[in-house]
């Protein structure tokens, strides 16, 4: 199950860099300007998106383990 849940964690990580660099690369391409600077509020914000969704990506597998075990 651990290894399951690397491995997909692993791959959709590779994914979202790889889509990422698409797009830097597609914008480039067409000539336009970088995107503006983010303001302090809109990083804090994505960080503390990135931790929320950081710690579902590990809570709730561990909570269907522990059920798991809990119910055997």
């Amino acid at each position: 199950m651990a290894v399951a849940i690397l491995v997909s964690v692993v791959i959709l990580i590779g994914q979202l860099l790889m889509r990422r660099q698409r797009a830097r690369e597609e914008w480039e391409r067409s000539g336009r300007p970088e995107a503006p600077e983010k303001t302090p509020e809109e990083k804090a914000k994505e960080r503390q998106t990135g931790v929320i969704w950081g710690c579902l990506i590990v809570a709730v597998p561990v909570a269907l383990v522990l059920l798991y075990t809990v119910t055997r």
